[in-house]
Formats: C-alpha cells, structure tokens, sequence
C-alpha cells in the first residue's frame, strides 16, 4: 500500500510506521532457512495493513518455527507455550480480548504430531486466528526424524525410508469447516506475501501451511 514520504525522509504506511517498526530480534536460524523468508513475509504482510504492533499478539509451540515470532513485531504481545499447546493459549487470548489480533506459529512436528489434538479441535472454536504451518517433514530442531508430514517413502541422510503415509493438513482443515486454507512454498515471496494479507484480513479461522524444503 502506499505510504507518505518527505524528501530523504523513510518511507511509512498509512498509520505512519516504518518497516523497521515491524521488525524483531535478529534471526538465530541457519542462514537461508525457509522459516526466515515466511518471517520477513510475515512482517511485510503487517506493514502493508497498517496493522498497530500494540494491538497484536504472537503465539508459538516449541521448536525451529515457534522461535520465529522473536524475530518480527517486537513491539506486540508474544506467548511462547509448551510443545503442541499454542492454540489453548490462543483460545484463552481470544477469550480474554477479542480485539487482538494474533497469527499463531507452529511446526510440522508441534501440529502434526504432539498437537494434532489441540490443531483439530481449535478450528470447531472458530477464532479469529492466522496460524501458520512451517512444514519442511522434520523435526528440524532436533534433527533426524521424521514428522506425521513427511511423504511416504521419504529418506533421512542415513538410509531410513519412512514407511508411513503424510498426514496432509490442508485436507484435514477443510474437512473439519476451516474458512481459509493455503499451502505455499516459502520461496515464492511474492505469493507468500499475498496470501498472508489475505488471511490476515479474513474474519475467523484460518489454516496456512509452507514448505520450508529447499
């Protein structure tokens, strides 16, 4: 979106921020992570809304992805929960105060695995909730195993072949009424961004999933 500008002034959005005032701590991530490029998406998405930091809270679970809400807003509320429990804290937020706005983040293995409970039953509470799968089929935190995300067949560096069928998020939200669904891969930016205005501006549940895989 537009924003006003004086000469050799920054440029900021229509609330009169810049995209530094969106920004967080510097990343700890590998460099060239997926998690990285959805985070700066994720800022840009802000920025372009005029959304107030102040009137914004970040939720996460454990793992890669979860420590990515440390790395943009700083000036916004921020609940870093135990594995998998993210959207019962969300739901107490929501409960709490209904004019925040929050974007939940969450890992392949902190969903799909040790949390599938709390992910399946959050959508049926329809909250106003942007909550964002980073998915690479992995547990990337402590490496070498996969998640319920991995496609069949998959192998790890050793040899091991997974022998199990994915669990495919996506069609699970569908199924369970989720009003916004997407599925990205993190290194179309373009997209990423887009979509991320998109679901930001949606009223109700949403479910985002990218691929953090090279």
């Amino acid at each position: 979106m537009a924003g006003t500008t004086t000469p050799n002034a920054p440029e900021t959005n229509r609330i009169g921020l810049q995209k530094k005032d969106y920004a967080g701590s510097k990343s700890t991530l590998c460099i060239g992570c997926g998690h990285d490029l959805i985070t700066a998406r994720v800022i840009d998405a802000c920025y372009d809304l005029n959304i107030k930091p102040e009137q914004f809270v970040k939720l996460s679970g454990i793992g890669c992805s979860s420590k990515t809400p440390a790395y943009f807003m700083s000036r916004s509320f921020s609940f870093n929960s135990v594995h998998g429990r993210m959207p019962s804290i969300a739901t107490g937020t929501a409960v709490a105060n209904r004019t925040l706005k929050m974007i939940g983040v969450s890992g392949d293995g902190d969903t799909a695995n040790i949390g599938m409970g709390q992910f399946v039953h959050v959508m049926r509470r329809n909250l106003d909730l942007v909550y964002v799968v980073e998915n690479n089929g992995v547990y990337g935190l402590t490496k070498g195993q996969f998640s319920a995300t991995a496609d069949k067949g998959s192998k790890l560096k050793h040899g091991q072949v997974n022998p199990f069928h994915a669990i495919d998020l996506c069609a699970l939200a569908v199924e369970l009424g989720c009003g916004f669904v997407a599925r990205l891969f993190a290194g179309n930016t373009k997209m990423m961004r887009q979509v991320l205005q998109a679901a930001m501006a949606y009223e109700g549940w949403r479910c985002w999933t990218s691929s953090a895989r090279a």
